[in-house]
């Protein structure tokens, strides 16, 4: 589901930047460190990576290879603009095409409370991911969902609205044993490392 006006000018201003960077960035990288898992020389994948920004930040690790997509084009538009550099494309969480069993990492920083069918975007994550990859997830419960929605005039749709409860048994259910969650700026907003068993 592609943002409204709100939403995408708050996706592309720098308090979302800080945010990013110093508090969910800050969180993968402390859940990695503490597992000691390098992605360095690896391959990684940003899914909905918005103007492109994460993915500068997950170029941190090293990473051999490192894709990100977003199913907005305007958006790609800004990450391809920024960082020349990195490989980006359009495409949908749903039905990613890219090959099973390639990413030794997926990042996925809040896009999956957009997406009524939010069960079947895990699952297409755990597909394109290897066996014993990692992927790291942070997203807004169904109470962080709604308030957003209704003060801020956002579009997240009911559809998509999960517990953190539905959220981890549908990890699980799928084939992730979750390593790491961590509730972060509050109760409805949550980080979260899962490998692939």
């Amino acid at each position: 589901m592609e943002l409204n006006k709100i939403e995408f000018h708050l996706m592309n201003n720098p308090m979302r930047k800080w945010l990013q960077k110093n508090i969910e960035f800050k969180t993968f990288k402390d859940f990695l460190d503490k597992n000691n898992l390098s992605l360095e020389g690896k391959v990684v994948l940003d899914a909905g990576c918005g103007s492109g920004y994460s993915t500068k930040l997950i170029q941190e690790f090293l990473p051999a290879e490192l894709i990100g997509f977003d199913i907005m084009p305007s958006q790609i538009e800004k990450a391809k603009q920024a960082y020349p550099e990195l490989n980006f494309f359009v495409g949908s969480v749903l039905e990613t095409h890219l090959d099973s069993d390639k990413f030794d990492a997926v990042f996925v920083f809040g896009i999956l409370h957009h997406i009524p069918q939010w069960k079947d975007a895990i699952t297409e994550l755990y597909r394109v991911l290897k066996s014993g990859g990692v992927l790291l997830v942070e997203d807004l419960n169904k109470d962080a969902s709604h308030f957003f929605a209704t003060y801020f005039k956002l579009d997240h749709p009911p559809e998509a609205y999960f517990t953190w409860g539905e959220f981890t048994n549908h990890l699980e259910e799928t084939g992730f044993d979750i390593l790491e969650q961590k509730r972060i700026i509050s109760k409805g907003v949550g980080s979260f490392l899962c490998i692939k068993k």
